[in-house]
């Protein structure tokens, strides 16, 4: 799933707006806004199928999202990395899982468990 323009940004420009947009999934998943969070999690996977397209260089622009200030931002990036960087990406995953009640913890606990059980296998 591509979205129109996104092929001609530049990797930087793709990075900033999937950190933008990984930031807005995570306030609506927060907030229970479901409506909202498809459409950041659409634009995200748009933003990674132009990554995953140019190669694995320009995957690992997303790398220094993993040290952003934002939690969620982390926690998304650190999604799209596992593949690349596993320890590095589960990590942070790992990290988010100490929100105990929050839904983004919940997400993470599940990845861990569908990975660690192999029924989650990223590339």
């Amino acid at each position: 799933m591509k979205a129109p323009g996104l092929d001609t940004l530049p990797d930087q420009d793709l990075v900033t707006c999937f950190a933008a947009a990984a930031r807005e999934m995570g306030l609506a998943v927060l907030d229970s806004e479901t409506r909202r969070a498809n459409k950041m999690y659409d634009r995200m996977t748009a933003i990674d199928a132009v990554l995953r397209s140019r190669g694995r260089a320009a995957r690992m622009a997303l790398v220094p999202l993993l040290d952003h200030d934002d939690r969620l931002i982390r926690y998304f990036a650190a999604k799209k990395l596992l593949g690349l960087m596993p320890e590095r990406a589960r990590a942070e995953i790992e990290w988010n899982t100490k929100y105990r009640f929050d839904a983004i913890a919940g997400d993470a606990k599940g990845l861990l468990r569908a990975f660690d059980s192999g029924q989650y296998a990223p590339d």
